[in-house]
């Protein structure tokens, strides 16, 4: 879970049990973590309450964060998912949220499970198990059949972009033409050196301090002129990241592109 959703899923319990100090809480804590994210909040009222009792974050006041969080999620989706096709993933899994923090139930909920149901549970064996309406699973509509869908939903779309990252990398030719050899290893060199200063500024919640060292590792050995080995060794890091969990391969895999496409 990213730390948006995260927050998001932290302000709606706090909504629903009303607890205002909890919700000054979340608010004052989404202020203060994304300040410099959210166009315009230094003009929102709650982004300057510093104070406690009358200065504390209303219910509105969160729902106003909640919102302006919500738009700056779908700006980042469209931006990381949108150019590999997969928004029609992204916009079921926020129909779903949708409901969940509108309340809606029964047959209209019910309606919505079939509606994205149906394009999914043909499309992945794994998808309906648990679900109710499906199989021998009879629960009623309810907020943690529809939490079970959006984490579905998320988990495929981040394996369809895993997949669509490795088929990048593996596709980029690593061959230098020997005409140009020269000169392109040095600046493949470079790129290689720039590549591998960009995984430094990675944050540690993303990829740990050992971690960066092995994959700066791995990435350095790229830089072979035997293209059997570079493949060999290409295809040991997309498998070390494949053991690294999705929120890893998606912070890791741009540079692992880079370092390959410099080498073209």
């Amino acid at each position: 879970m990213s730390i948006i959703d995260t927050y998001l899923s932290e302000a709606r319990s706090a909504l629903a049990t009303g607890d205002p100090r909890e919700v000054d809480r979340i608010a004052r804590e989404i202020v203060s973590a994304f300040h410099g994210e959210i166009p315009h909040l230094s003009s929102y009222r709650g982004a300057r309450i510093i104070g406690d009792g009358r200065d504390m974050h209303s219910p509105d006041d969160l729902r106003k964060l909640v919102g302006k969080l919500r738009v700056l999620r779908e700006e980042k989706d469209r931006e990381l998912y949108g150019p590999y096709g997969l928004d029609t993933i992204s916009e079921h899994i926020r129909l779903l949220e949708d409901a969940m923090d509108t309340g809606i139930e029964g047959d209209e909920l019910k309606a919505l499970y079939e509606r994205v149901d149906h394009v999914y549970a043909n499309y992945y064996k794994s998808y309906v198990s648990g679900l109710c309406g499906w199989k021998y699973q009879d629960d009623d509509p309810s907020d943690e059949q529809t939490e079970l869908r959006i984490e579905k939903l998320k988990h495929f779309r981040d394996d369809e972009l895993r997949k669509i990252r490795i088929a990048e990398a593996q596709g980029a030719n690593l061959s230098v033409s020997a005409t140009s050899e020269s000169s392109s290893t040095s600046s493949a060199s470079i790129q290689m050196s720039v590549a591998i200063e960009q995984i430094d500024n990675l944050p540690d919640s993303s990829l740990a301090e050992d971690e960066k060292i092995v994959l700066k590792g791995m990435m350095a050995d790229l830089q072979t002129k035997d293209a059997g080995k570079r493949e060999g060794k290409l295809q040991k890091i997309l498998g070390w990241l494949a053991n690294k969990g999705t929120d890893v391969f998606i912070a890791a895999m741009p540079y692992i592109v880079q370092a390959v496409q410099s080498q073209m």
